[in-house]
C-alpha cells in the first residue's frame, strides 16, 4: 500500500495537481489508507509517513507552479536561481530551470515571482545555484530569453564549475565517446549535448543513460571493496557515503540521483518500503521543484513498480522457463517498471518501446562497464582508447534495438498489462499447487 500511495501521488502531481487542494478528495483517500493499514496491522509510523506524502505534495506544487502571469509581456525580465544546469536543447539554444524570485515587466516595474519556470537561452554555462537574469518573453510554459547574464555564483557552485571543467577536459579529446562518458559521469555531454539520445529514446533505453540509482550503485560497487580494505567496514561505509554525496553534488542535485541517495541512506536504518516513502517525502521537502520533474516521477514510478512486482514475476517466469535468476530478475524488473511508467510516457511522448523488456539486460551491463571505464579515464587519460572501442559497440547496439517497432496508444499497453498479470497469476497458482502436493 505504501508503494501504491507514492505511485498514485506521482501520477496525481502530473495529471491532476488540483487533487491535493481538494479536502473532499484527500480526506476520504487518507481514511481508506488508514483502514487498509489497520487491517494489515501496520505500525502507526507508516500511516504518518504516508500522510506526509499528501502534505509535501501540496507544498511542493505550491512552490513549483509559477505564481505570476507572463503572457503578452514582451521584453520583460525574470531573475532567479538555477535549479537545473543549462544544457543544449535545440540547435544552439540552451535550456535550464529557474526558481523565480523577481519579475520585471516592460515598464521596469518589479514584482515578486514564485515558482519555477523553464528558460530557453543563448549559449551559456549556468550551473545549479547560480543567480541569473534573463530578458525575453513567455510562450506557453517556456520563457524564451534573448539575453541572459550571471548575477551571482555561490562559492560551492564555483568549485563545482571548476571540477566539471576539469572532468570535461579529460573527455573532450575522445569526441563522441567522451560525450557519452561526460553524460554518465556529469549528467551532461562535454558540450552540453546528449549523445545517442534519439537512438536511446527510440529503443526505449533512455533510462540507462539518465543519472539514477544505478549509477550510484556502480560507484559503490567499484569503491566499496577498496574502502573496506583501506578503512575497515564501518569507516569505509562512511567514506563511501561521502563519495556518493559528492557525486550527487557534482551532478547538480538531479532529483533522480538525490532520490537514490536518500533512499540508500534511509535503507541502512529501515526497510526498503519505509525508505521508499521517506525518499519521496524528503526529496519534495529538499527540492520542491521535483514535483514536476519527469526524471523524478519516472524514478518513483519505476522503482515502486519494481518493488511491487519484480520478485513475483521473476518466480513466475522461472517456474515456466529454466532461465538464470540474473536474467529473469532483470526482465521482471523491466516489466514491472514499464507497467507503472508507460501511462506517463504515453501522455508526454506518445510512443513507447516494449522491446526494452529484453534489451535492458545487456545494455545495463554495457553501460555499467562504460561508466567504470569513464571514471578510470579521469585518472588515467591514456585508457581512453578502450572507451572509444566500447562506444562503437554500444552505438551499434542502440541502432539494432531502435529497429524494434514502437507502440503507441493505450490498447497495446492494456494487452501488455493483461498478459503480464496472466503470467503472474498463473505462476502464483501453479506454485501454490506444487507446495500443496509436496
Amino acid at each position: 500500500m505504501a508503494y501504491l500511495s507514492v505511485i498514485a501521488a506521482s501520477y496525481l502531481m502530473w495529471f491532476y495537481p488540483e487533487f491535493f487542494s481538494r479536502p473532499l478528495l484527500v480526506f476520504p483517500s487518507l481514511v481508506a489508507i488508514s483502514m487498509i493499514f489497520l487491517m494489515e496491522k501496520r505500525e502507526a509510523g507508516f500511516l504518518v509517513i504516508v500522510s506526509l506524502v499528501f502534505h509535501v505534495a501540496v507544498s511542493a506544487l505550491t512552490v513549483s507552479l509559477p505564481s505570476v502571469s507572463f503572457e503578452g509581456n514582451n521584453g520583460m525580465a525574470i531573475r532567479g536561481t538555477v535549479i537545473q544546469d543549462s544544457q543544449i536543447k535545440s540547435g544552439r539554444r540552451f535550456g535550464c530551470r529557474l526558481l523565480l524570485d523577481t519579475v520585471i515587466d516592460e515598464r521596469d516595474s518589479v514584482f515578486e515571482g514564485r515558482g519555477s519556470v523553464f528558460v530557453m537561452l543563448p549559449p551559456a554555462d549556468f550551473y545549479y545555484g547560480d543567480r541569473i537574469e534573463a530578458r525575453g518573453d513567455m510562450n506557453g510554459d517556456v520563457f524564451y530569453a534573448e539575453s541572459a547574464r550571471l548575477l551571482r555564483r555561490p562559492f560551492l557552485s564555483s568549485i563545482r564549475a571548476g571540477v566539471i571543467g576539469f572532468v570535461k577536459s579529460r573527455f573532450i579529446p575522445l569526441s563522441d565517446a567522451g560525450e557519452l562518458a561526460s553524460l554518465l559521469v556529469l549528467g551532461t555531454g562535454s558540450n552540453g549535448e546528449f549523445p545517442l539520445s534519439s537512438l536511446a529514446r527510440s529503443s526505449g533505453l533512455s533510462h540507462v543513460l539518465a543519472l539514477s540509482g544505478m549509477h550510484l550503485s556502480i560507484i559503490a560497487m567499484i569503491l566499496r571493496p577498496l574502502l573496506h580494505f583501506l578503512c575497515g567496514r564501518r569507516k569505509g561505509e562512511i567514506v563511501l557515503s561521502l563519495v556518493l554525496f559528492l557525486f550527487s553534488f557534482l551532478s547538480g542535485w538531479r532529483p533522480s540521483l538525490l532520490r537514490a541517495f536518500i533512499f540508500r541512506m534511509a535503507m541502512k536504518r529501515m526497510g526498503k518500503e519505509m525508505a521508499f516513502i521517506i525518499s519521496f517525502v524528503l526529496l519534495l521537502v529538499l527540492s520542491p521543484s521535483s514535483a514536476l520533474d519527469l526524471g523524478a516521477l519516472y524514478s518513483f514510478l519505476s522503482l515502486g513498480g519494481i518493488f511491487l512486482l519484480s520478485e513475483p514475476l521473476c518466480r513466475a517466469m522461472r517456474f515456466f522457463l529454466p532461465i538464470p535468476y540474473s536474467f529473469a530478475i532483470s526482465v521482471a524488473a523491466s516489466l514491472s517498471a514499464l507497467i507503472f511508467s508507460i501511462p506517463l510516457t504515453i501522455a508526454v511522448f506518445g510512443d513507447y518501446q516494449l522491446g526494452s523488456v529484453i534489451t535492458s539486460f545487456p545494455f545495463n551491463a554495457a553501460i555499467s562497464l562504460y561508466m567504470i571505464l569513464s571514471l578510470i579515464v579521469i585518472v588515467f587519460p591514456f585508457s581512453g582508447k578502450l572507451l572509444e572501442v566500447l562506444f562503437v559497440f554500444i552505438r551499434k547496439g542502440f541502432e539494432l534495438a531502435g529497429a524494434i517497432p514502437e507502440s503507441s496508444g493505450i490498447i497495446p499497453y492494456i494487452i501488455f498489462v493483461i498478459i503480464t498479470l496472466m503470467l503472474l497469476s498463473s505462476g502464483f497458482i501453479l506454485e501454490k499447487c506444487t507446495v500443496v502436493k509436496k
